[in-house]
Order: structure tokens, then C-alpha cells, then sequence
């Protein structure tokens, strides 16, 4: 198992292509802190992707770094017609390799959300959407968009033409913060280091940007020309991980504890989360150890933000990969314990492995009884390594 080498909560997803299309650049990006690979299928052909995406997976499992795949699908800007005419072959593609997530392209409305699950469920195919905000009607109808999705992209280029450029840095608060409030990932997007495109190092203004939208609760960054077509892939990815990791020293994470209040839901397995935070916090924690079966457990934990890095301990590969995009979440993948006992010796075993804790250390665990019920988490414990 790889140790955590980093206590970096946000997470980093770096487009593939041209410049990062050779195993040893992918690796490096790996290395460097890419989290999760997007792939445009506006560009290049699905045999493409699909050569890259198999690469990506053999290389972050042999270096035991679980790496997300994100599929982003064009939508209706460039075609017309009903929603399986627009996504239908690249929902097929994205099925047929397994993707982690996809981001659709130029949504509109929450019930073209709902028409997309439809095609999916109708496909058997349960992979989470995620929405690009690039629409001024979607910006207004950003709320119910959120209610029907995995999460969202700030999609600034594209937002940008369509509600004027001064008002993207307010519409990008306004969206993190619905997404934080809901407790879903949300990426913020578009021209973040655009001057390593073409230079080794970004622009002070660039830096800036990267650390706002730290600051502002972006679960992910995303670098698109930077690392598909630039000169310097590995070095982007490499300076958007040290940025990202030095903003969140600014991070005020009791401030932002004690203001989920207004987050609470009236749920067992909500106060669950929150109740681990405030007590890793409160005894001072080497981290959080969240046993999920289908990854709600780790979302729960992240949606308040601790300090502390959240392991998130599944039996399933597919959660292992999703929650690469989860704020704070470390996923390692170990077979499912069946007693309470098993938990606590896992929880050890995990937090020795991956190194977030010594012998001697405390830690917090999170996990639901019964063990194997997907969304019952109800458990907190204090544990000793």
C-alpha cells in the first residue's frame, strides 16, 4: 500500500492528450499529484482515449495511487437534438470503459440532468454525472442542477462569454458554496496556470487564482491545456499540487467546523460525520478513518472539512477510484471486515500502512452497523494504534 505523502486535501485533475500521452509523462503527473485523469472527447478518437484511459489505470496500480477517470462529453453547442442523440454514444464509450464520472457539456436545466440518468439507468450503467456550469441558465438554476447530480465544474472559459468576465469570481463563489453546503465535489476550471501552456512557471496572478479557488472550497482544480497540449505537463501538475498545498495552511478549518451548523441535516448518519470531525479536532487526532461501503460514508466526513486527512477504507475498487475526487479522502482498498473486531484491527493495520499514524497515536473511526449497509453510518470511536 502507497503511504500518504501529502496531507494536500484538494484534489488535482489533469487533462490528457498529445503532451501526456507517454507512460513516463502519465507516471510523473501521477507522482506529482494528479488525483484524476479527464479525458475531452471533443478531441482525438475513442481508440485514443481508450489506449490512454488502460495506461492510466495499470500505472496508478502499480504505484498504488487510486486515480480517477473523468470523461467530459461534448454536448448541444455543437449538436442538436434529444439527449441520446447528443450523449448517447459517448455515454456508450463511457460505459463500455468503465469510467469514474462524466461531465456533461452545455446543461441547461436540472430536467436534462434527469433525462441523462434515465439514458444510463437505461443502459445499466450507474456512473456518477457530473455538470458543467457554463450557461447562464444553468448558473440560475444552479441549485436544482446540484439536487440531481454527483457534483459540478466550474467551467469558467465557456461561463465566462455567456454572463460577462467580471462576474465569473462571484459565480464561482456563489457555486463552490452551494456545492459545499450540499456536500458535493465540486472543480473549479479553465485558464488556472495557462501561462505554463508554454512556461515553466505560471504568473504571480496565476498563483493567486489556484489559491483563491483553495480558499473558496474547491474539492479539485483542473489544468486542461496546461497538460494536454503543453510544454510542461509534469510541472504543472507538480506547481498547482504546491500551491493547492500551501493555501490550505490558510485554511481556517475550526472557523469552517463550527459554521456547518447550518449544514446539518436531521440524520443519524450526517451527525455521525460531523461528530467525528469535532472529536478528531478535539483530541487531537491523527486522522479520520472512514469505513465506507459505497463511498458516502468518506462524503459525509469530507462535506465538513476536517483538518485531518480522511482514509477511507472500501472493499471496492470502483469506490476506491470515485472517491479520488473527494476532498480530504485518501481511498485504500482492503477486504470487507465482517465483525467489529476486524474494524478496529483494519483501522490499525490501514493507519500503520499508510502512515497517517504511529503506535501510541489516536485516531477516529467512522463506519455504519450493520457493516456491509451502504448509508448507515452510525459509529464513532476514538481508537489507540
Amino acid at each position: 500500500m502507497n503511504r500518504v505523502k501529502t496531507k494536500r486535501h484538494v484534489k488535482i485533475v489533469c487533462t490528457l492528450g498529445p503532451a501526456s500521452s507517454s507512460s513516463e509523462v502519465i507516471k510523473r503527473m501521477l507522482k506529482g499529484g494528479m488525483n484524476l485523469a479527464r479525458f475531452n472527447l471533443s478531441y482525438g478518437t475513442l481508440e485514443e482515449h481508450s489506449r490512454l484511459i488502460s495506461e492510466v489505470r495499470l500505472l496508478s496500480e502499480k504505484l498504488k495511487l487510486p486515480t480517477g477517470i473523468l470523461l467530459d462529453i461534448p454536448g448541444m453547442k455543437r449538436r442538436a437534438g434529444d439527449i441520446k442523440a447528443v450523449f448517447g454514444q459517448h455515454l456508450d464509450f463511457a460505459q463500455s470503459q468503465s469510467a469514474d464520472f462524466v461531465a456533461l457539456s452545455f446543461i441547461s436545466s436540472a430536467r436534462q440532468v434527469k433525462e441523462v440518468r434515465a439514458l444510463l439507468k437505461k443502459m445499466n450503467a450507474n456512473i456518477p454525472i457530473i455538470v458543467k456550469i457554463e450557461r447562464a441558465r444553468a448558473l440560475e438554476e444552479s441549485d436544482g442542477i446540484l439536487e440531481v447530480c454527483e457534483g459540478l465544474m466550474v467551467a469558467r472559459g465557456d461561463l465566462a462569454l455567456e454572463i460577462s468576465i467580471e462576474k465569473v469570481p462571484l459565480a464561482q463563489k456563489q457555486l463552490i458554496k452551494e456545492a459545499n453546503h450540499r456536500g458535493k465535489p465540486i472543480i473549479t476550471a479553465t485558464q488556472m496556470l495557462e501561462s505554463m501552456v508554454q512556461s515553466a512557471t505560471p504568473t504571480r496572478a496565476e498563483a493567486a487564482d489556484v489559491a483563491n479557488a483553495v480558499l473558496d472550497g474547491s474539492d479539485a482544480l483542473m489544468l486542461s491545456e496546461e497538460t494536454a497540449t503543453g510544454s510542461y505537463p509534469v510541472e504543472a501538475t507538480e506547481t498547482m499540487a504546491k500551491i493547492a498545498l500551501e493555501a490550505e495552511t490558510l485554511l481556517p478549518y475550526e472557523e469552517i467546523l463550527r459554521e456547518s451548523s447550518q449544514d446539518i441535516l436531521p440524520e443519524v448518519n450526517d451527525a455521525t460525520a460531523r461528530a467525528a470531525c469535532y472529536i478528531a479536532q478535539q483530541v487531537q487526532a491523527k486522522a479520520i478513518i472512514a469505513f465506507t461501503t459505497g463511498g458516502t460514508t468518506a462524503l459525509r466526513v469530507s462535506k465538513y472539512r476536517p483538518q485531518h486527512i480522511i482514509v477511507a477504507v472500501t472493499s471496492s475498487e470502483t469506490v476506491m477510484r470515485r472517491l479520488s475526487l473527494v476532498w480530504g479522502v485518501f481511498p485504500v482498498r482492503k477486504p470487507e471486515p465482517s465483525t467489529l473486531e476486524e474494524v478496529f484491527e483494519l483501522a490499525r493495520e490501514v493507519a500503520l500502512e499508510t502512515g497517517v499514524a504511529r503506535k501510541g497515536d489516536l485516531v477516529v473511526l467512522t463506519a455504519g452497523l450493520p457493516l456491509t449497509l451502504p448509508g448507515s453510518t452510525n459509529l464513532v470511536k476514538v481508537h489507540s494504534i
